[in-house]
């Protein structure tokens, strides 16, 4: 089905428009990005409640690349699903459920170095993801783990957020959400220079695409709807991946926390090349893929909204 160009007329109530202020105040947004919540994440919120079920949990994936805002707009569509339209939602993010140090070192010396580095698909614990989706249909209580990227691990499990009420709607964000593997004779030709002198004999890459068209993909296969928001091109990921950095930091040190573990600009841009691959095939892929798509402008205003036609 095409995706239709879609505006909304609706206004938020005051109950939530209020919330999410206070929400765009928190994470330093300019006070009129209200008006990209009214005109781009309501109709969303709009259509995730006219499709929920009374009896089970409606299953949302938001894909975007780093930098692109998916996990602003996770919790502001909690806000608005909360305030506008009085839905228990749990956001999560796939970031959290990474493998610990400890299996992610192991997983290097076993299969390739490259398995070091968090975030690529191979490195998350699938499965403990499904046991949080299947908890969460059935209606039981489930903890949501919490990874600290300041020390590059897992957070001790008294940190986790923990889940005791029905559940109306779950949100999985990341930039990996949703995209699917690549055709194994792309594998062949390196992407950028990680690829070509850590990754010559396409061991590495080749065991995400693997990992993509197993675990990740019957987990991807829960999601009722898919949400993505479009980056115009993978030349600007550096750029909002570095801002995202800088806030992270800022926070940190306004805790009086530990900055050792944060990357530095030349640190960033090495890592974002892990991603490099599957971010284009994602930005190629996911127009034709997501059920909403919104669109981003260079310098990260946004642009449209479209909604599949059903």
């Amino acid at each position: 089905m095409p995706l239709i160009l879609f505006m909304s007329v609706i206004s938020l109530s005051t109950t939530a428009r209020n919330a999410a202020l206070q929400t765009i105040k928190e994470q330093k947004l300019p006070e009129h990005f209200i008006q990209i919540v009214e005109e781009f994440y309501l109709p969303v919120a709009i259509e995730i409640v006219s499709s929920l079920s009374a009896d089970t949990p409606t299953f949302i994936g938001v894909q975007g690349s780093q930098g692109s805002g998916k996990s602003t707009f996770a919790e502001l569509m909690r806000i608005l699903l909360a305030h506008q339209f009085d839905k228990k939602t749990v956001v999560m993010s796939i970031d959290d459920f990474y493998l610990t140090k400890a299996e992610r070192v192991e997983m290097s010396k076993a299969v390739h170095p490259l398995f070091l580095t968090r975030g690529v698909p191979g490195t998350h614990d699938v499965a403990m993801i499904e046991s949080v989706f299947s908890s969460a249909r059935a209606g039981e209580d489930f903890e949501v783990p919490v990874f600290d990227k300041s020390i590059d691990d897992r957070a001790p499990q008294s940190c986790w957020q923990r889940v005791t009420e029905k559940t109306d709607v779950v949100v999985l964000e990341g930039w990996c959400v949703g995209i699917t593997p690549e055709l194994d004779v792309k594998l062949t030709k390196p992407v950028n220079d990680l690829e070509k002198f850590e990754d010559s004999d396409a061991v590495w890459r080749s065991k995400v695409n693997d990992a993509l068209k197993n675990s990740y993909a019957e987990l991807y296969a829960r999601f009722d709807k898919l949400i993505a928001l479009q980056a115009p091109s993978f030349d600007r990921v550096f750029e909002w991946r570095l801002l995202q950095e800088e806030k992270m930091i800022a926070r940190i040190k306004a805790r009086g926390g530990d900055t050792s573990e944060t990357q530095s600009p030349e640190q960033i841009s090495r890592f974002i090349a892990h991603y490099q691959r599957l971010t284009q095939h994602g930005l190629e892929t996911m127009p034709e893929q997501a059920d909403y798509l919104i669109t981003l402008n260079t310098d990260h205003s946004y642009n449209e909204l479209k909604i599949r036609a059903s």
